[in-house]
């Protein structure tokens, strides 16, 4: 089946190219001519424009238009009678989203994601207090832009807090019991999705093993984490701790609040700054390949990681 070309124009808006696709819409560059400004622009597809997309899209663009946070990602304005679909524009990040550095072979530097995690931890921490939960944290949601600065995007499946939303929504790999039972959430939702983020961005894998759908919704109603350390043996203690209470199933053994669970994670991060060793020594090698390195750095060899690359080194 061909592929619908990308628009020429939506409002005043001149479309560039098409940059992204979501369950419902499609994520467009555009350019405002009179102003020569960049923007994206998410519009729902044709296929999607029932009463009941309208209404989460205009839900989004309710809650989002609210919220003014230096890492959350500005809603500019938005057209729900577009007559070739309603469409929300926003500020265009010129960066890459974290779902490029989710695998095994693409993890970032464990100080990278640890800034990038506690900026999104302030600006989930700010919505709460306005009243607002995200539902879909996960690394496809999270841009880091080339100095640094990490945004929070896409709040189209956001409710308010204290609610639970017409109908389940989210990414498995990243929700909470919960959640995903339908419940009244709070702020220990989104404490959950960014604590399952950290994992995948630290590790390249999920928090359970699934082969389907069903098998991933008994794990995450039913089973512990697996261990960060079955992939990361270097994390120290105290921020395995920090992730592993974010990742507890029953709410109430969770952080309770986003201030202590950034101050747990911030203790542990300056742990780790001011540390000589190198966390990111084993980072993206499997684990048969970490015990081969701790044994050749216990035997006191001179080391080097280029060495030890993954071409050279064999599983």
């Amino acid at each position: 089946m061909a592929v619908p070309a990308a628009p020429t124009h939506i409002g005043k808006y001149t479309i560039v190219e098409q940059i992204g696709v979501g369950e419902s819409s499609n994520v467009y560059l555009g350019i405002e001519v009179e102003k020569f400004v960049s923007v994206a622009i998410k519009q729902l597809r044709l296929t999607r424009q029932s009463e009941a997309y309208r209404k989460l899209l205009a839900n989004e663009i309710q809650l989002s238009s609210r919220l003014h946070h230096k890492n959350i990602v500005r809603v500019l304005s938005a057209d729900l009678e577009d007559k070739n679909g309603p469409y929300v524009v926003m500020e265009y990040i010129k960066g890459e989203s974290l779902d490029h550095h989710q695998g095994p072979e693409t993890l970032l530097p464990i100080n990278t994601v640890l800034s990038v995690i506690e900026q999104i931890a302030g600006a989930l921490q700010y919505i709460a207090s306005q009243g607002v939960i995200h539902r879909d944290v996960k690394p496809e949601n999270i841009m880091l832009i080339t100095n640094g600065m990490a945004k929070l995007t896409d709040f189209g499946c956001a409710i308010s807090l204290g609610t639970s939303g017409d109908m389940v929504a989210g990414s498995l790999a990243y929700m909470s019991p919960e959640q995903l039972e339908g419940l009244v959430l709070d702020e220990r939702a989104d404490i959950y999705s960014l604590a399952a983020t950290l994992y995948r961005l630290l590790t390249g894998k999920n928090t359970f093993e699934a082969d389907d759908e069903f098998n991933a919704r008994v794990a995450i109603l039913n089973y512990p984490a697996t261990p960060i350390r079955m992939y990361r043996k270097e994390l120290p203690p105290e921020l395995v701790r920090v992730i592993h209470r974010g990742l507890e199933k029953d709410w109430h053994n969770r952080y309770q609040d986003w201030p202590a669970f950034i101050s747990d994670l911030g203790n542990a991060a300056h742990k780790i700054r001011m540390s000589d060793y190198d966390l990111d020594l084993y980072r993206g090698f499997s684990m048969s390949t970490q015990s081969a390195l701790s044994h050749f750095m216990a035997d006191d060899h001179e080391f080097s990681r280029s060495g030890f690359s993954r071409s050279t080194m064999a599983d």
